[in-house]
């Protein structure tokens, strides 16, 4: 999937969905469908990266939020984030985000903490 605010790289075993630029619901709303193919391919550890994204809106906030729910309760998987200003920092700590998902400086310093839940 690509689109201008989300791209996801599944080239390695754990996918990393890249989230750019301004961010709304629009530009998310097939971000479960996308979840829910990768899970059914055996995926359930996944890395959300911001250090390209310059804003979250409201409702954008409202659909990352029910897709990491998806993640942790349904697929009973895992969510790092990663690339957090401290902003957004601060936003997904108010919103509950934080401690769901677990939060690391880096996609790849979040790849290797999930690859080390896995062994």
């Amino acid at each position: 999937m690509s689109n201008t605010q989300l791209t996801i790289d599944n080239s390695r075993t754990i996918p990393v969905f890249k989230f750019q630029g301004n961010c709304n619901v629009e530009g998310l709303e097939n971000l479960q469908n996308e979840l829910k193919s990768l899970h059914s391919k055996g995926n359930s550890r996944f890395v959300f990266d911001f250090s390209a994204c310059k804003l979250l809106n409201s409702p954008a906030m409202g659909e990352l939020l029910d897709a990491i729910l998806l993640v942790d309760r349904e697929f009973e998987g895992h969510i790092v984030v990663s690339g957090l200003d401290s902003l957004k920092e601060t936003l997904f700590t108010i919103s509950g985000i934080i401690p769901i998902a677990q939060e690391t400086r880096s996609a790849e310093e979040g790849i290797r903490l999930l690859t080390e839940l896995q062994a």
